[in-house]
């Protein structure tokens, strides 16, 4: 795809856009989503805000990192300063009509499961055998829990 593409794909997926080729900004089921695209570049990135922190929470942070690992697919979670982001990072060159739907959608999705399954899709990577049972995955153990090798 290229940025020409993806604005004219804007329209179909997102309400009060704004902005000019290369980065605009709309909503998508009540989530402020933000589209950059460079063609010299090949990139892409959406991104929606989660929050901001207003202090290091280490324990939250955590389990950002571990939702990055099992729940979420293309869309992870990021920080910009103080900033959480919910963002998805793809090549234009490689990019298809359906493959941005649908990380516009996981963008979305995973903003909106903040606090709640922190996951970008209903796909989940489960962390342990066993997990199967219970249909939850659990965080893996903290490195210096792991077996030596």
């Amino acid at each position: 795809m290229t940025t020409a593409a993806i604005g004219k794909l804007l329209d179909s997926y997102l309400t009060d856009l704004e902005g000019q080729s290369g980065f605009w900004r709309g909503m998508r089921d009540e989530v402020s989503v933000y589209i950059m695209s460079d063609d010299a570049h090949d990139r892409l990135r959406i991104m929606a805000p989660v929050g901001e922190l207003k202090a290091v929470e280490a324990p939250f942070l955590e389990v950002l990192l571990h939702a990055n690992f099992d729940r979420a697919l293309d869309a992870k979670y990021a920080m910009r300063g103080p900033e959480v982001w919910s963002v998805a990072v793809h090549p234009l060159a490689t990019l298809a009509p359906d493959d941005f739907a649908s990380f516009l959608d996981q963008v979305v999705k995973l903003v909106k499961n903040t606090g709640t399954t922190y996951a970008s899709s209903e796909l989940v990577f489960l962390a342990h055998a066993g997990d199967e049972e219970s249909g939850e995955a659990e965080s893996p153990p903290p490195r210096e829990e792991l077996p030596p090798e």
